[in-house]
């Protein structure tokens, strides 16, 4: 059978789909990963075949246009927000003022272009390779397209807390055809024509999903590969704070972010050991660091996280998976919009709490630390978060649902209660046991 993955150029909507690939892969399936000629890399180094014939907008170009908006746009009296970096140079502006938004214009038509050619380049490579199912991320729909043009299913993959039709302003996800690709080829589609949602959020934490039927998976961590730091196997002595802020926050909002730096120094303050992982540049301008902070560059959260007793990041939603699975409580320094509403909807919860970083002072940092990490409720809360995502279906066991789907045309929700109540009389056992470890 032939699997099609279409994919966009934001790696972390792709890393989280990886070991859904791989299950296929494993159970003798042919697998292809549509995707843009910048996540070529990313795809090969997953040991899965790219098919670079997607187009997109520059992401950063696009992230960083979206926040100069919103500075623009946003009122004194709301609170000081850090200047926004130039749209398309990344270089600091003295005045949201100082970019010319007269190179809009040429922006917006390469994009347009971009995303009709990906389109067009989607359906052409999905007539002569003939898949007989389609996964398509949050933002590469393309695989929507070819999925009714070749009359297969196709279905829908979320990094969690992402839904299929949103309604928050923040997560404005274009439910319709804007730029007309889909009724080019006489396709009448929105967001809530998807029939199949494969979604990793908690149960208790699950987004708006239209009329899709949700299929949960387990979620099974891939932040790239390296060699193992042998300090990683050591003893751990005290508390221990991993501090995350992504390549991509860095490239967005710039390197000099206070609440970054502040994070830090507190977790240092009050932990024995603290973990930063960040963008070189970022550290950088940090300058000196307190002496029981160590940085690791790029290296895979599922390494660090096991012997840590906080993780401190900047909202994204493979930061809180990673989280979620490790059962360690969280403080979320959300930079964007759509990681305070991942916190809206998982803090309730009690196992993570978020706070704007762009609009809040030291001392809120300082509370929040110190609350999160020495809350026990919170470490409670986090554990007993893990055991339900573990209760999830597998990878293996989703591949092999979606390939029933291949061959049938349709699921039931009694084909997903089905599969689901099974995981969970297996994982029973281990629920009862992980939860009562830190009670």
């Amino acid at each position: 059978m032939r699997i099609l993955f279409t994919v966009s150029n934001w790696a972390g909507h792709y890393m989280c789909m990886v070991p859904l690939a791989w299950a296929f892969r494993a159970a003798g399936h042919e697998v292809r990963v549509a995707c843009p000629s910048q996540q070529v890399q990313g795809v090969i180094s997953t040991g899965l075949m790219p098919v670079s014939v997607l187009d997109a907008a520059d992401m950063m170009e696009s992230a960083r246009l979206a926040y100069w908006s919103l500075a623009i746009n946003t009122p004194p009296q709301s609170g000081e927000m850090p200047l926004p970096l130039h749209p398309f140079t990344g270089e600091a502006l003295d005045s949201v003022r100082d970019f010319d938004t007269g190179m809009l214009s040429d922006f917006w038509k390469k994009t347009i272009t971009a995303v009709q050619r990906s389109f067009d380049n989607a359906v052409d490579f999905a007539a002569s390779w003939r898949p007989d199912l389609v996964v398509h991320d949050i933002m590469a729909i393309e695989g929507a397209l070819v999925g009714v043009l070749n009359n297969v299913p196709s279905v829908y993959y979320g990094p969690g807390f992402i839904g299929t039709v949103e309604t928050e302003p923040g997560l404005n996800l274009m439910a319709g055809d804007p730029l007309s690709c889909f009724e080019k080829y006489g396709v009448d589609w929105t967001r809530r024509d998807i029939r199949y949602a494969v979604d990793p959020s908690p149960d208790a934490a699950v987004p708006p999903m239209g009329d899709a039927l949700r299929i949960p998976i387990r979620y099974h961590p891939y932040n790239g590969n390296q060699d193992v730091d042998p300090w990683l196997l050591g003893p751990v002595r005290g508390k221990r704070v991993c501090v995350v802020w992504g390549n991509s926050a860095t490239g967005v909002f710039g390197e000099r972010l206070p609440a970054l730096r502040r994070a830090v120094e507190t977790a240092a303050q009050l932990a024995a050991e603290v973990v930063l992982t960040a963008a070189l540049s970022e550290v950088e301008a940090m300058g000196s660091l307190p002496p029981n902070v160590r940085v690791l560059r790029n290296c895979p959260l599922e390494l660090i996280l096991p012997g840590c007793d906080l993780l401190i990041h900047h909202g994204s939603a493979n930061c809180l998976m990673n989280g979620i699975v490790t059962g360690i409580p969280q403080l979320s320094l959300a930079l964007n919009f759509d990681g305070q509403i991942y916190g809206r909807r998982l803090d309730p919860q009690g196992a993570t709490k978020t706070l704007p970083a762009l609009m809040i002072g030291a001392e809120e940092i300082d509370k929040a630390i110190a609350e999160v990490l020495f809350d026990h409720r919170y470490k409670r809360r986090a554990a007993e978060l893990s055991a339900s995502v573990a209760a999830a279906p597998t990878a293996v066991q989703v591949a092999d649902l979606l390939v029933t789907l291949a061959r049938t045309g349709e699921l039931t929700a009694g084909d997903v209660a089905g599969l689901v109540a099974g995981r969970g009389q297996h994982h029973r056992e281990i629920t009862r046991d992980t939860v009562s470890e830190v009670r």
